[in-house]
């Protein structure tokens, strides 16, 4: 396999992947053979300087910088997280480079007439088209285009980091509307390009939107361990009414069995009120044992429960299943199943202990430490 070349420019790694040049090409056909290389040459060192703006940028604020250049241009990232204000200045920083540096001055020379018609003026218009134009052009507010990096952090500083769903909200429609008036123009490619761009958001908004119920599934979480179950399924029926799909549905079945249990519903819910669960959204081994304990088998619940705190993958039904052993007064009962178990009981038992004094528990968490002890 080709293996792609990488360089080092003011020390920062540079890849070639190769189909960069291929694309690079394609999007220069038409022109004669003389101009083609030209074109390329000029393609590859532009987005050099736009990629390096970047990472000079990333450099600045104490982040490690590498560069790819690959089909669709260049990726610059830094090992690291940035601030919304500093994601803008790094978002900038590509674009403006190569404007400044290599744009703005062919501008003025084609406009001073420095250079005469011929050769060497189709050469400029090419580097002020490359420069001027496709900086230009990716400064509008589309995702990923540094454009849409900036309207994001943007979002981010007004709606203190939930900006994504707007951003990618403006960026479908900033790109449909690109793609109708690019089709309009008999810009073909345009019109393709802008429509991928558009269908990339339109996923991505999906993907956002499953984030954020997976957020309100976190606040449901905490009042269900903080003993506010009403308040639990306020959030879980407005979860539910937005359709979650994938692991914000899974989790929303488990919560909502959670909250029928600590309530004394009688489960599995209804058909007529809450949907059916899908295959994979099976309850936890933490929630089967929980059922058994505050319902009709206390005794088996608690041998459920210390098997459940042993081997249960998940640590959110764990955190649940300890408010469940602490309501139904059986820590030690619990604890004393869990050293029955060998090394999995005893870390089974520690976690308990540890969970039932951080979520306040204090007198059942001593009951377990005694077993411990």
């Amino acid at each position: 396999m080709l293996k792609a070349p990488e360089v080092r420019v003011a020390g920062i790694p540079v890849r070639f992947e190769p189909v960069f040049f291929v694309v690079i090409l394609l999007l220069g056909l038409g022109q004669e053979p003389r101009f083609l290389i030209s074109w390329v040459v000029i393609a590859t060192i532009s987005i050099l300087v736009h990629e390096m703006g970047h990472a000079v940028a990333f450099r600045a604020y104490g982040l490690s910088p590498r560069v790819v250049l690959h089909g669709m241009g260049g990726l610059t990232t830094g090992e690291g997280a940035l601030g919304p204000s500093a994601r803008i200045v790094t978002s900038l920083a590509g674009p403006l480079s190569a404007l400044v540096l290599l744009g703005l001055p062919a501008v003025v020379m084609a406009g001073a007439g420095v250079v005469s018609p011929g050769d060497a003026r189709t050469v400029l218009d090419q580097v002020v088209w490359i420069n001027v134009g496709w900086s230009v052009l990716n400064l509008v507010p589309v995702l990923p285009l540094d454009g849409g990096q900036v309207f994001l952090a943007v979002c981010d500083l007004v709606t203190k980091g939930r900006g994504r769903r707007v951003a990618e909200i403006v960026s479908v429609a900033v790109a449909a509307a690109i793609a109708v008036w690019a089709y309009s123009r008999g810009f073909l490619f345009g019109a393709l390009l802008a429509g991928g761009l558009g269908a990339l958001n339109l996923s991505q908004l999906r993907k956002v939107r499953q984030d954020e119920l997976l957020d309100e599934l976190s606040a449901a979480h905490r009042f269900l361990l903080e003993g506010r179950p009403a308040d639990a399924d306020t959030v879980l029926s407005r979860v539910g009414s937005s359709r979650p799909t994938g692991e914000a549905r899974r989790w929303w079945h488990e919560l909502t069995a959670w909250s029928d249990v600590f309530q004394g519903r009688p489960t599995p819910p209804t058909p007529s009120t809450r949907p059916g669960p899908a295959a994979d959204d099976r309850p936890s081994a933490s929630l089967s044992a929980a059922q058994a304990l505050l319902g009709a088998d206390p005794d088996g619940g608690v041998a459920l429960a210390a098997w459940a705190l042993a081997h249960d993958d998940p640590a959110l039904p764990k955190s649940l299943l300890a408010v469940a052993v602490a309501s139904a007064g059986v820590a030690g009962p619990v604890a004393s199943e869990l050293v029955l178990l060998g090394e999995p009981g005893w870390a089974g038992a520690a976690l308990l202990r540890d969970l039932l004094g951080h979520l306040g528990h204090t007198a059942a968490a001593d009951e377990v430490a005694a077993v411990l002890a």
